[in-house]
């Protein structure tokens, strides 16, 4: 995050649809002291660490399995380069994330199809050779940049998640530099250096995406606000209502509240560490009247 001064929150709700049997806020967005301004300072700052990772790479390198995941390492530079040109598309309207998005299979849940849409991206982007992704990956975040900063209205964009918003989005592509950044450390050996500012970005930025990953089934029974509160930063509220789910600005009303601290917290709703570590150092913590709903998130969610 650029700063940690607070800003009064700010909510905008649009019209409901559903979507995978989901109720979902259109247009919600959350804002404490963040802005496009600050997502963007921030993804250049770690797409530029990205970099640095991918400048240590010595020849054969780029075949090393990443741990985890599917793809060596030159697969998740490819990745990288081609979720930036797939979201700068979507801006400009170059492509219609809306009708990208109906021609997949109808069951699927977000997740499925973001790991649709990357394997068909990973396919479109064959080049494999790290020097020429380090120049793609920088082109890449020029162009997404210059098609978010200078498109017309603030309204969402449709992308294959659903409908995003600016801000919002370019905090997740924040948070994908970040955490696959850490996939890329630990795959060649090297320090896994995260920015807290920029962590603490990804999480609070992104937060209006957090409906998409909501399993609709498991909070069928499920009423419950769960408030979570960054360490140095903002704080926002996951509403879940029987089917239902939105993010809201916290206003002290909650059933639980979890405290996390942004990095562990990032690593860990990406799957990336497990949660006795982060639990037993008490970098994340939960309380109020109903704490154990704070046990039960990661059971609510589908994985990212």
């Amino acid at each position: 995050m650029a700063t940690n001064g607070k800003i009064p929150a700010r909510s905008e709700r649009g019209a409901a649809t559903v979507r995978d049997g989901l109720e979902v806020r259109e247009g919600l967005a959350v804002h404490e002291g963040l802005g496009l301004r600050e997502g963007l300072d921030a993804l250049r700052r770690s797409a530029r660490a990205t970099d640095a990772l991918l400048g240590s790479v010595s020849d054969g390198q780029g075949d090393t399995p990443v741990s985890g995941l599917a793809w060596a390492v030159a697969e998740v530079a490819a990745h990288l380069v081609a979720l930036l040109n797939q979201s700068a598309a979507y801006t400009s309207g170059a492509r219609d994330g809306a009708a990208e998005r109906a021609a997949l299979p109808p069951s699927g849940n977000a997740a499925e199809r973001l790991a649709l849409g990357n394997a068909r991206e990973l396919e479109v982007l064959a080049e494999r050779r790290i020097p020429v992704l380090r120049r793609l990956l920088a082109a890449a975040v020029d162009e997404y940049a210059t098609a978010i900063s200078g498109r017309g209205g603030d309204g969402p964009i449709e992308t294959l998640l659903g409908q995003e918003d600016p801000a919002a989005m370019t905090a997740g592509l924040v948070g994908e530099q970040l955490v696959h950044g850490f996939d890329l450390a630990r795959a060649l050996g090297r320090p896994a250096a995260i920015d807290p500012d920029a962590a603490r970005l990804a999480l609070a930025g992104s937060a209006p995406l957090l409906p998409y990953f909501v399993d609709a089934e498991a909070i069928r029974d499920v009423s419950a606000r769960i408030e979570i509160r960054i360490a140095g930063g903002s704080r926002f509220a996951l509403v879940l209502e029987r089917g239902r789910a939105a993010v809201e600005p916290a206003d002290g009303r909650c059933d639980c509240w979890i405290r996390v601290e942004p990095v562990p917290y990032l690593l860990l709703a990406f799957g990336r560490i497990g949660r006795v570590r982060p639990l037993l150092r008490r970098q994340v913590r939960s309380g109020g009247r109903r704490p154990w709903i704070a046990m039960r998130l990661a059971s609510y969610l589908t994985s990212i």
